[in-house]
């Protein structure tokens, strides 16, 4: 029987992984992966949007930060959320070294963020996160709560190959494993479930289908 992954887990694994991090990138890269290229194209895809407040979910290292700050430089806030206080850390590190302001970081499970974020964010972010994530339709549904209506949510994640390409799912769930998932959380339909939830506004599917860029809109119910 599979152990299903918890929190005490992802935690675990993710205080060893801020260690080795970057050589972890670089295997990836090796293999043709190209995480931060796809990050810093997604973020130029970003709609214009004025003073936004921003929620980064799974904010990890803040490696998102500076494309925030870079596509709304005139930005109200943006708040980066992790449940690993060893990512926070760098995270706080990078935003010193950089002396960015109005950014705040908070330590707290994605599944239960609505018990410290209050304000509605106009966007909403979360990057190579939701796929390790325990119980990802549950943080959709927080993601839900404190995003205004007409906010948009950015996801840029992976996914299980389809059709003839299925047989490379193992080395797909694989190298997820090291980034802290496992097959259970890498096998929920992470873009089907969002796309149930909020109105999509594009979608962009990359390195074969492994890795998509959606980014959603959220609509009152009256309208949906």
């Amino acid at each position: 029987m599979k152990r299903s992954i918890r929190n005490e887990d992802i935690r675990r694994i993710y205080s060893e992984t801020a260690r080795r991090y970057e050589i972890i990138l670089g295997i990836y890269k090796i293999l043709g992966v190209r995480l931060s290229k796809w990050r810093t194209e997604a973020f130029e895809r970003l709609p214009g949007l004025t003073s936004p407040k921003m929620l980064d979910v799974a904010c990890g290292t803040g490696a998102n930060f500076s494309h925030l700050i870079k596509r709304y430089p005139d930005y109200q806030e943006i708040v980066g959320i992790d449940y690993t206080p060893q990512m926070l850390a760098r995270a706080k590190k990078r935003i010193k070294e950089n002396n960015w302001h109005d950014i705040s970081l908070k330590l707290v499970d994605a599944k239960k963020m609505t018990k410290v974020l209050r304000d509605e964010f106009d966007l909403v972010v979360s990057t190579y996160s939701l796929s390790i994530i325990p119980d990802s339709p549950t943080v959709l549904k927080e993601i839900r709560k404190v995003l205004k209506t007409d906010g948009l949510v950015m996801l840029l994640d992976c996914q299980k190959f389809d059709g003839m390409l299925e047989v490379f799912n193992p080395l797909a769930i694989f190298l997820s494993t090291k980034l802290g998932g496992n097959e259970e959380t890498y096998s929920v339909p992470v873009r089907e479930i969002a796309s149930n939830m909020f109105e999509l506004v594009s979608e962009n599917l990359i390195y074969s289908g492994l890795f998509y860029e959606c980014l959603f809109r959220k609509r009152s119910i009256s309208e949906r």
